[in-house]
């Protein structure tokens, strides 16, 4: 039931935090991707984002999701889940609200460690041997594969 036949455009702020940083622009459709910590079927005591009977906002939408099915597939992993999405009114505050993303773009990360072992490599008085001898052993870097909204491009 989304609410438009064509994706909405969502403005969203560059940096949250302070809005005067300007704005872009973010497409808003039918197929969404939430972070897999943003759902659970059988949620702890505590647990305050998406699960059965507890609706969710979208971050910057002004909308509420609602779980209504679960698609499984092989293995018994959640594949898709379908939703509800109705305008947020006055009265309805949802305990949480998550972070999305529509028609992504596909980006590559690589995520590195650490490459020294104390905050301030430089210091004798830190490292008597100096900076190369305080080279982290176990660095190695890792890529992973995300999906980025396209407006911050």
């Amino acid at each position: 039931n989304f609410p438009s036949f064509e994706p909405l455009d969502i403005q969203v702020p560059n940096f949250p935090a302070d809005e005067t940083k300007g704005f872009h622009q973010v497409p808003f459709a039918s197929i969404l991707f939430i972070e897999k910590m943003d759902f659970k079927e059988e949620p702890e005591r505590g647990y305050k984002r998406l699960a059965w009977g507890q609706p969710v906002g979208l971050r910057h939408t002004g909308y509420v999701i609602e779980l209504q099915r679960v698609v499984k597939g092989p293995g018994d992993f959640v594949e898709s889940l379908e939703v509800i999405c109705r305008r947020a009114d006055a009265g309805e505050k949802p305990k949480a609200f998550i972070h999305w993303v529509s028609q992504p773009l596909m980006c590559e990360m690589r995520l590195y460690q650490q490459l020294f072992q104390h905050k301030n490599p430089e210091d004798p008085a830190e490292v008597p041997g100096g900076f190369l001898s305080d080279l982290n052993p176990l660095v190695f870097n890792r890529t992973v594969t995300l999906k980025e909204d396209p407006g911050k491009m």
